[in-house]
């Protein structure tokens, strides 16, 4: 019988997943993952297959970690759009230890890799599906709530939450000019709650 090695499956995804989002997928060595891992390299291809799997399941775990995250906002508010508000300040942070990135894991990863990654893409794509979702069910409360207009199409504003984050990180990115990054996501929710 082999000898497996122990180890904490969610940590390890965690180190991973920290150094793919600093770094990238094609810019990741397998040695600095073996190293970032503290695993040999078949106790990593037993556990996780192949780079790009272990890629995949990464990218799958930051979107279970940020609906977590989203989720706990929403347990400690009694209205779902002060929740995601909080949520979403949450999202404009600098590079730190616990962001490796100021840009979404998913979207940088959309940007970084082309169509000979057409298996990731579709995952990031299909992640980046299932935010907007959540965030037009929790747009739906919001308005049953009396928090956003009912005029609005909760579809789009979701698309709109999406586009002003992306863009918001990206600036972010750019300038690590925190302070405009969080006025204008402030304007960007009076906005939407003056209509």
């Amino acid at each position: 019988m082999a000898n497996i090695s122990k180890f904490d499956r969610d940590d390890v995804l965690e180190k991973a997943k920290n150094l793919f989002w600093q770094k990238g997928f094609l810019a990741t060595s397998t040695r600095e993952i073996q190293t970032t891992m503290d695993m040999r390299p078949g106790s990593i291809y037993a556990a996780f297959g192949s780079k790009a799997d272990l890629f995949h399941q990464t990218l799958i775990h930051y979107a279970q970690t940020s609906t977590d995250v989203l989720n706990e906002q929403l347990a400690q508010h009694d209205h779902a759009w002060d929740g995601l508000k909080q949520y979403l300040r949450g999202l404009i942070v600098p590079c730190s230890a616990q962001v490796p990135s100021e840009l979404c894991m998913v979207m940088r990863t959309l940007a970084e890799l082309d169509e000979s990654h057409q298996e990731t893409l579709d995952i990031a794509k299909n992640l980046l599906t299932q935010v907007e979702n959540r965030f037009a069910n929790i747009v739906e409360q919001a308005q049953q709530q009396g928090d956003l207009s009912a005029e609005f199409d909760k579809q789009k504003i979701a698309k709109k939450l999406q586009v002003n984050i992306i863009g918001l990180r990206s600036y972010l990115k750019a300038t690590g000019d925190t302070d405009t990054v969080s006025q204008q996501l402030e304007e960007f929710f009076t906005q939407l709650e003056a209509q």
